[in-house]
């Protein structure tokens, strides 16, 4: 009887184990699933204006190429080429005020987060996402959207998810060299395409703040203004 008795246990605890896996994998692969499906589609194009702005309170140092070249921007497009589920392929041009331009093509998928090239841009996210969902569903950015609210266009009013991100660093080589990242990323809701981004960072040893801001100012799937 104590052997029977066991076994029943034994049994219990292993059909038990099996139904506590089963629910945590279906609970996983419905935040797994949670907006993964692209807004964007081929043929979709979005304009940009980029402003760079930088200052320090140390008289020595001057302005970085990199602020001035944003500066320089004349418009920076965005050209989806291709939507394959969630990967999605667009081609960049960047045209300065002098009239040259650079061209690239890249990559994002909108599940995962993974791009290529690893730099450049990268905010095109999934549709239909809101407040408190996962950014990147399936992906190891772990960032959540912090609000969704209504913005106003010449078109109507849309609506847009923001996401907010304070990030700290420091110099390995020199720890008293420290900064603080302030990341505003706001994406239009439907289409999943970003519509403003802010980024300051505000630098110590020395006292510098850098930010640079990204608006969108013209689409062929809403009117802007």
């Amino acid at each position: 009887m104590v052997k029977k008795r066991s076994r029943t246990i034994i049994f219990l605890a292993i059909v038990t184990a099996i139904i506590i896996i089963l629910a945590a994998f279906i609970i996983l692969t419905n935040l797994g699933s949670q907006g993964t499906v692209a807004g964007v589609k081929a043929g979709d194009e979005f304009i940009y204006d980029i402003k760079g702005y930088w200052n320090s309170n140390d008289p020595d140092l001057t302005v970085p190429v990199a602020v001035e070249q944003l500066n320089m921007t004349d418009w920076y497009k965005i050209a989806v080429t291709n939507v394959d589920g969630a990967e999605i392929t667009f081609a960049t041009t960047w045209r300065f005020s002098n009239g040259t331009e650079l061209q690239e093509t890249r990559n994002v998928n909108v599940e995962t987060g993974m791009k290529y090239p690893s730099e450049g841009f990268w905010q095109i996210y999934a549709t239909n996402l809101r407040e408190n969902d996962f950014v990147r569903p399936t992906g190891p950015d772990r960032s959540t959207i912090n609000e969704t609210a209504t913005r106003d266009y010449a078109s109507g009013a849309r609506e847009t998810n923001r996401i907010s991100l304070v990030l700290e660093y420091y110099d390995a080589n020199n720890p008293s060299t420290t900064w603080t990242e302030y990341m505003n990323t706001h994406f239009d809701r439907q289409i999943g395409i970003l519509v403003e981004f802010s980024d300051k960072s505000i630098y110590t040893n020395p006292d510098v703040t850098i930010t640079q801001i990204w608006t969108l100012k013209d689409t062929n799937r809403w009117t802007v203004s």
